[in-house]
C-alpha cells in the first residue's frame, strides 16, 4: 500500500513521492488505488534513505498483501550499453501486466528485439497506479498507467522502453549512466511515441484541422509567408479551405497546444532524435510531423498572435517549433560536430522539467555527438546540488566553447528563484521571458565587438567569472515600465516621449528608435527593411486612439492591398523583440533596450567575442551581471577601433 505523511525531519529518498495526506486503500482486482483522507502516519520503512531536515509531504510506498510482492530491480551491468526492456503483455481490461528483459543495444551479433519507445509528461502527484513487472507489483503515474493501456493489444505482446519502469529511480548512479543513453534509446526505437494525454471533446477536431491545413498549404518546413492578419480574413482562409477564425476548429487546436507535454524538456531530445514518431492522445492518433508543421506554420505566419490574443496565452505551439528546429539541426549535424550544448541550453530555456536538473541533463544528450560510443568532459551527474551543477556546466561551456552565447540566457534579476547563483550563470529552472538578442536567428547575427574573440577564464567550482572587454557608455534614464502584453500601445507611447528630446536635438533619428524597438529585425530580416518605418507611423496612428480600439483598429487596418502600410507587420517584430524589456537612453546620446532591473548609473560594457553590449553593476572591485542590451549604432562594432583598450571584468 502508499501511506503518505507530514514530516518536518526526513525526506525519504528510495520509493518517494509528494503528495498531501491520504490513506491508500488498494483495488487489488485493477490495480487501482482510492485514495481516502488519513490521520498522520509515520512507518519506519527498513529501506529508505534521509537526509536534511525540511518540513515535506512523503509517501512511501509500502508492499500490501492484497497486491502482492513488490518489484526488485536486478542491477544493470556498470559501463556497459545493457537497458531494460519492457514486454507489455496482451489484455483488454483489468490489470497491466509486463516482463522485464535485459539487452545489449551494442551487440553486433544476432538481431536487436524491436522496440517503441514512450515519450510522456512525468505526473508531479507521484505514483498512483500499479503494474505487475514479472508477477510483482511496482507503482506507476496515473499517465504511464493510462497510456500502458491505450497501448496495449489485445492479442500480442508489445516490446516498449519506458523510462520510469525501464530505470531504477532510486539509483542515482543507474539515473546518471541510462540518461548518457538516452539518445541512444530513442534513435534506435523502430518508433518514438509521444503520449498527448487522454482526449478530450476537443481532440478530434484539433486532429482534423492538423490534416486540413498539411493537405491545403504548401511552404517549406511550414514557414508560409502570409500576412499576420491573414487569419481574419475570411476570403482568404476560404482560397486556402481552412474555416474562418475564429471558430470551434481554431479553439480546438488552441487547446490541444495547452498540453503540458509540449513543455516538458525531455520531449526535445526524445523526439529529435525519433526517425518515427506517431503521437498518440487517447485511441487518436496522427504523425508527430504534422503537429510540427502546423506549429512552425502559426510562428511563422505570426497567427500565433491571434490565438494568444482570442484564446488565451497558455496556447504555445513555440515550443513544438522549437523541438522541430532540434530535429533538423540534429539529423544535419549527427555526422559532425553536433549541436553546441550552449545553443540547446538557451533554446529548451522556456520548457518544463520536475526535477531543475533536467533542464540541463535532459539537453546533454543532443550535444556534440554526446552517446554511448562518445566520450564528454561533461556528463550527467544527479548527485551535485543544482546550484554547483548550473554553475559549473555554464563555466565549462563559457570556456570551452569561447563563446559568450549563455550570457545572454541570464534572466532579469527579478525572475530568479534561485538566489545563490552567481549573477553570470543563468537560471535554468524559471522560464526566460524575453527573447535573446544574442542568438543568432535568421539573418540577424549581431557583431557589437566585431571580430574580437571571446577571452574569459574560470575555476571549477568559483563563482567568479573573468571576462575581457572595455566600459562603452553609462546609462542615463531608464523608463518606468517594460513592455507588457496587451499594453503594447500605451508603452510605446510613453518610449517615445523619452526620446523626443533626443530626436529635436538631432541626437538620434525617428528611424534609430522604431529600429530599436524591434530589434532592427522585422519579417525575418535583418536589417528591417525600410518599409517597416511606415508600419511603425501606421501603427503610431492607432496608437493614438483610445484604448479599446487598439486591437479593432489594428486588423481592419491591415485589410486592402498588401503593398499598404501594415500596422500588424511591425507590432509582430515589437511583439518578439522589446515584450519585458525597458526602453533606455545614455550618457552619449545612444538609446536601446535592456533589463527590467537595469537603472541610472548602471555600465555599458562590450566584452571581446560578445554579439551584443551588456549592461553590468559595480559592486565593491567586482561586477554584477544585469544583462544583454539592444544599443542601436553599436550593434555592428562601430565601438571597435584600433585604440580600444581590453581590460579584465571579474563577474561574480
Amino acid at each position: 500500500m502508499l501511506l503518505t505523511f507530514r514530516s518536518a525531519s526526513v525526506r525519504y529518498h528510495s520509493h518517494c513521492w509528494r503528495s498531501s495526506i491520504h490513506h491508500a486503500s488498494n483495488n487489488a482486482r485493477h490495480g487501482r488505488l482510492a485514495w481516502k483522507p488519513a490521520t498522520s502516519i509515520v512507518h519506519h520503512y527498513p529501506k529508505a534513505k534521509f537526509d536534511r531536515p525540511e518540513d515535506h509531504t512523503v509517501k512511501v510506498w509500502l508492499p500490501s498483501r492484497g497486491l502482492g510482492e513488490p518489484y526488485t530491480y536486478s542491477p544493470l551491468p556498470q559501463d556497459s550499453s545493457t537497458i531494460r526492456l519492457v514486454e507489455l503483455l496482451p489484455g483488454q481490461s483489468g490489470r497491466i501486466r509486463c516482463k522485464i528483459h535485459h539487452s545489449n543495444r551494442t551487440e553486433s551479433s544476432g538481431p536487436r528485439t524491436p522496440y517503441e519507445a514512450l515519450s510522456y509528461t512525468w505526473n508531479t502527484r507521484g505514483a498512483s497506479e500499479f503494474i505487475w513487472c514479472d508477477d510483482k507489483v511496482l507503482p506507476v503515474s496515473s499517465n504511464v498507467y493510462n497510456a500502458l493501456h491505450r497501448i496495449r493489444k489485445t492479442d500480442t505482446s508489445k516490446m516498449l522502453w519506458v523510462d520510469a519502469i525501464c530505470i531504477d529511480q532510486s539509483c542515482i548512479q543507474e539515473r546518471n549512466q541510462q540518461v548518457g543513453l538516452m539518445r541512444f534509446i530513442y534513435n534506435r526505437a523502430t518508433q518514438v511515441v509521444p503520449w498527448l494525454g487522454d482526449a478530450s471533446k476537443y481532440t478530434r477536431l484539433a486532429f482534423d484541422l492538423i490534416n486540413t491545413i498539411v493537405s491545403n498549404t504548401t511552404c517549406t518546413n511550414g514557414d508560409l509567408r502570409a500576412d499576420p492578419g491573414a487569419i481574419w480574413d475570411n476570403r482568404a482562409m476560404a482560397n486556402m479551405g481552412l474555416p474562418h477564425f475564429p471558430s470551434p476548429q481554431w479553439q480546438a487546436l488552441a487547446k490541444l497546444f495547452e498540453r503540458p507535454y509540449f513543455q516538458r524538456v525531455w520531449v526535445v531530445q526524445e523526439l529529435a532524435v525519433a526517425s518515427s514518431a506517431i503521437a498518440r492522445c487517447g485511441a487518436l492518433t496522427i504523425p508527430w510531423d504534422r503537429i510540427e508543421y502546423v506549429a512552425r506554420l502559426l510562428v511563422s505566419t505570426g497567427w500565433i498572435g491571434s490565438l494568444k490574443n482570442v484564446y488565451g496565452i497558455k496556447t504555445r505551439p513555440a515550443f513544438v517549433r522549437t523541438i522541430s528546429n532540434c530535429r533538423l539541426s540534429f539529423h544535419e549535424l549527427q555526422g559532425g560536430p553536433g549541436i553546441p550544448l550552449s545553443l540547446l541550453l538557451c533554446s529548451g530555456r522556456r520548457f518544463q522539467a520536475t526535477d531543475p536538473r533536467d533542464k540541463i541533463i535532459a539537453l546533454m544528450g543532443l550535444a556534440n555527438n554526446a552517446g554511448p560510443d562518445k566520450s564528454s568532459s561533461i556528463v550527467p551527474d544527479y548527485s551535485k546540488s543544482i546550484v554547483d551543477l548550473y554553475r559549473d556546466i555554464t563555466g565549462h561551456l563559457i570556456t570551452g566553447e569561447r563563446s559568450l552565447t549563455l550570457l545572454s540566457s541570464v534572466e532579469d534579476v527579478q525572475d530568479r528563484q534561485i538566489r545563490e547563483l552567481p549573477s553570470w550563470v543563468p537560471d535554468y529552472s524559471v522560464w526566460q521571458r524575453v527573447s535573446m538578442l544574442g542568438l543568432p536567428i535568421g539573418q540577424r547575427t549581431f557583431s557589437a565587438a566585431g571580430e574580437t574573440h571571446a577571452s574569459t577564464r574560470w575555476s571549477e567550482g568559483s563563482p567568479f567569472l573573468a571576462v575581457d572587454g572595455f566600459h562603452q557608455d553609462e546609462v542615463q534614464s531608464v523608463s518606468l515600465e517594460s513592455l507588457k502584453d496587451r499594453d503594447f500601445m500605451r508603452i510605446v507611447r510613453q518610449w517615445l516621449n523619452m526620446a523626443e528630446p533626443l530626436m529635436s536635438r538631432g541626437t538620434i533619428s525617428k528611424d534609430a528608435f522604431w529600429r530599436t524597438l524591434i530589434g532592427n529585425n522585422g519579417g525575418y530580416m535583418y536589417p528591417a527593411p525600410e518599409q517597416y518605418g511606415d508600419h511603425f507611423a501606421s501603427y503610431l496612428s492607432i496608437a493614438a486612439l483610445p484604448k479599446t480600439d487598439y486591437l479593432e483598429a489594428l486588423f481592419i487596418k491591415q485589410a486592402g492591398d498588401s503593398n499598404e502600410a501594415n500596422p500588424l507587420l511591425y507590432q509582430a517584430s515589437l511583439a518578439y523583440v522589446a515584450p519585458n524589456r525597458k526602453f533606455f537612453t545614455t550618457t552619449k546620446g545612444f538609446i536601446g533596450l535592456g533589463p527590467r532591473s537595469m537603472r541610472p548609473g548602471d555600465s555599458v560594457c562590450i566584452f571581446s567575442g560578445g554579439r551584443v553590449p551588456f549592461v553590468l553593476r559595480e559592486d565593491g572591485d567586482q561586477h554584477r551581471l544585469i544583462g544583454e542590451s539592444y544599443i542601436h549604432g553599436l550593434m555592428e562594432g562601430q565601438a571597435i577601433h584600433n585604440e580600444t583598450k581590453f581590460r579584465e571584468f571579474l563577474i561574480r
